[in-house]
């Protein structure tokens, strides 16, 4: 039987697979090898959809990736999102999803920042580093408004103004110039994944944007350098 896991013990952007398995009546996700056992916490939500149908005797694989860790307002228990996906010998992905566990914390916090996107602390975060570079000082010194950035279902924006990130949060006095949005597995491959690839992801579509497009258009270079920045502050609280 496999040991607990704690919630300090999830981090977003950890992937992992379980065996292969031959499939003998259908394909039912609490039946996926390790993606409840492991955590031996509470399923709180879950979310499949099958994308291809599979016969019976095929060998599937399960697939998945820590996409978000929230601690509970309890402090002694954390929500561990993950996306996962199964695949066929081809692979062809045949049935994906998201499944939440409610697991038991060791201590109380605090929790780094890095890889809680899309957060008020993230944002905070975030701002500093972009206050250091000047690339970002830069780009932005004759550019007034505002960038929301939005992950899932949470969102923040960065009030910028002559190059400096003024107000950091959930929202700002006249809302987002533009919002950036994208799933938690788009956020998750691009800030923990080896290469910025950003601009690859913005032009096959994996990135919605809500607000003035031509803003958007004319701060992508910015919005590059956010990337990167928010790709250090991931990797900082993945070492530690």
């Amino acid at each position: 039987m496999a040991s607990r896991r704690y919630f300090e013990d999830f981090v977003v952007g950890q992937r992992s697979s379980g065996p292969s398995w031959e499939v003998t009546a259908g394909i039912g996700p609490a039946e996926f090898p390790g993606l409840f056992g492991d955590a031996g916490g509470t399923v709180v939500e879950a979310r499949w959809q099958h994308l291809a149908p599979v016969e019976t005797g095929a060998t599937v694989r399960f697939e998945e990736t820590v996409t978000r860790c929230r601690r509970t307002r309890d402090g002694m228990h954390g929500l561990v999102t993950r996306h996962g996906c199964v695949v066929d010998r081809r692979g062809r992905t045949v049935c994906e999803g998201s499944t939440t566990v409610r697991v038991l914390a060791r201590g109380s916090g605090p929790d780094p920042a890095g890889r809680a996107f899309a957060t008020p602390e993230w944002a905070e975060a975030l701002a500093g580093l972009l206050a250091a570079d000047g690339r970002f000082t830069e780009a932005t010194a004759t550019w007034d408004g505002a960038i929301g950035l939005r992950c899932g279902a949470e969102e923040v924006q960065l009030r910028v103004y002559c190059g400096s990130v003024l107000r950091p949060g959930t929202r700002t006095p006249l809302g987002a110039t533009f919002t950036l949005g994208a799933t938690e597995l788009t956020w998750t491959e691009l800030l923990t994944g080896p290469d910025n690839d950003f601009i690859r992801r913005a032009m096959s579509g994996q990135f919605d944007v809500r607000g003035n497009g031509y803003e958007y258009l004319r701060l992508t270079k910015v919005l590059d350098i956010l990337v990167d920045n928010a790709r250090q502050l991931a990797r900082q609280d993945g070492a530690a």
